[in-house]
């Protein structure tokens, strides 16, 4: 769009005035554009990274009633409420082929996405965060947590 807006400038500007005119309107018209292509690379470079992913893999005791089981699903879905969470998943491991870089013995992975490492560290002292791991910690007998920059 730009392009053709360029274009269509340098077509009027051909046709009017006398040579030295037009070649200075160009010239003006081709250092704005040099300049806004700046200010772009700028913006891009400065712009904020699409934040993080928190992976936490939790292993419940095997001694779990169904209702216990329900209890912490709740509990896991009481966490959408925080307001610093972007999206948030929760769910059991896929049933895809064995494979010897698979692990697939944990019982449930919550996947959050926040803005920044900031609104990951808000995350762990809220209430409701903190009310949840209280409420639920017996019911887990190992959780491993991977936190990951995403760039691109």
């Amino acid at each position: 769009m730009k392009q053709l807006i360029f274009i269509i400038g340098c077509l009027w500007l051909l046709s009017c005035g006398n040579d030295a005119e037009w070649q200075t309107k160009l010239h003006d018209m081709e250092k704005q554009l040099s300049e806004a292509k700046e200010q772009l690379s700028e913006a891009q470079a400065n712009a904020t990274s699409p934040g993080m992913i928190h992976s936490v893999f939790f292993w419940l005791d095997k001694g779990l009633s169904d209702e216990e089981e329900a209890a912490f699903l709740e509990g896991v879905k009481s966490l959408k409420a925080i307001s610093h969470i972007k999206h948030s998943y929760i769910g059991p491991p896929s049933p895809t082929e064995a494979r010897g870089v698979v692990d697939n013995t944990y019982s449930y992975a919550l996947l959050v996405h926040f803005d920044n490492v900031e609104a990951q560290n808000a995350y762990q002292v809220d209430p409701i965060h903190l009310k949840f791991v209280e409420d639920h910690k017996e019911k887990w007998t190992k959780v491993v947590v991977y936190d990951s920059d995403v760039k691109y």
